[in-house]
């Protein structure tokens, strides 16, 4: 997943996102989407940034409209003047299908600049991708990754929603790869974390590492690589182990071995299962030096393809940590690993390798 618990925590949820944020949430239920959205667009217009809202299944314009009412007393007085525009998916696909992805993308830049020039701070909006099919879905992913470079540094801020039921593990994956940020719940509350995608040659000391330069709690960077995951199917994720207080180039390391068996385990393994279950078990070492022994267990996989030669992921591995073993099951597999937590200072730089393959 290549995420990390993003350096904005402990913000309120609508204080979270600024200027040029382009973020994507999962969702459950209707439920969760106003969790999310009521305040996310409450905070834009306490900013006085034009907001425009594309609503769909499960969470209608109806509903958006009485919530938001219900949140900001002065609701109807500043859609009335076009502070807030709340709008069915319909009525927005009837637009978008005449353009192409580029003239899409153009188009939200001339909104925000007609924003500004009204007197707004800026544009905020989000939209909700229940409407696509199967057959539009590289197209639009290929829009949000240009999104990215397109919104970087301007007055707009986007939250694209996602419903986690009628996307694959897979689909998960590749849709946090094409967003900057990430909305998750975390232990009861909604939170953003980072989306960071690592040069595995350079991670050891670039500042966009997760963990990079400074310490972290083993079962934060966990919880940080499997946060949608956890947030969507908590039941099917297990987390067992004591604290452990990790340095930054220890926290860096692991950090990305667990985001390249994450990203397996959702195109491959047991996430990309509905019945699949995944534990991640942890404890120390003590004989002679400290050593952290990891054991990662993913069971209920359907068609598990056992690899028949060493893949980037295993030559990952074989670089990043010690006494590292993987036993394959048509149902399952077996990561067992250590990482010595003694003079982490003198790590040798990362090795470089691909990822998504075992």
């Amino acid at each position: 997943m290549f995420s990390s618990h993003s350096t904005r925590s402990g913000l309120r949820l609508g204080e979270l996102f600024r200027p040029g944020d382009h973020a994507c949430y999962f969702f459950r239920s209707a439920n969760d989407v106003g969790e999310i959205l009521i305040p996310y667009f409450k905070a834009g217009l306490e900013r006085n940034e034009l907001c425009m809202w594309f609503t769909g299944h499960p969470y209608g314009k109806d509903r958006a409209v009485s919530e938001m009412r219900a949140a900001v007393p002065d609701f109807d007085r500043r859609a009335r003047a076009g502070h807030i525009h709340i709008h069915d998916y319909v009525e927005w696909l009837a637009q978008q299908d005449m353009m192409s992805s580029a003239e899409r993308l153009q188009s939200w830049l001339v909104r925000k600049d007609e924003a500004i020039a009204s007197g707004f701070a800026g544009l905020r909006t989000s939209g909700n991708t229940s409407f696509l099919d199967a057959g539009a879905w590289d197209q639009f992913l290929a829009c949000e990754r240009a999104s990215n470079a397109i919104f970087a540094g301007q007055s707009i801020t986007v939250l694209c929603g996602y419903s986690f039921d009628h996307c694959s593990a897979k689909g998960v994956v590749d849709v946090v790869h094409c967003h900057g940020l990430g909305v998750a719940r975390r232990h009861g509350r909604w939170g953003l974390f980072e989306v960071r995608s690592h040069d595995l040659e350079a991670a050891g000391h670039s500042h966009h590492a997760p963990s990079a330069g400074r310490g972290e709690e083993l079962r934060r960077v966990v919880e940080d690589q499997l946060a949608i995951f956890i947030g969507a199917c908590p039941e099917r994720i297990v987390l067992k182990g004591a604290r452990v207080d990790l340095s930054g180039p220890q926290a860096t390391k692991l950090a990305i071995l667990l985001s390249e068996l994450t990203t397996n385990a959702a195109k491959y393994g047991a996430l990309a299962s509905p019945q699949g279950r995944l534990a991640v078990q942890w404890h120390i070492i003590a004989n002679g030096s400290r050593r952290l022994h990891i054991k990662w267990t993913e069971t209920g996989a359907v068609n598990l393809a056992v690899p028949e030669t060493i893949g980037s992921g295993t030559q990952l591995m074989a670089g990043l940590v010690e006494n590292s073993v993987r036993f394959f099951s048509p149902t399952g597999m077996v990561c067992e690993f250590e990482l010595g937590l003694d003079n982490s200072d003198g790590d040798p730089p990362l090795p470089a390798g691909g990822r998504g393959a075992r």
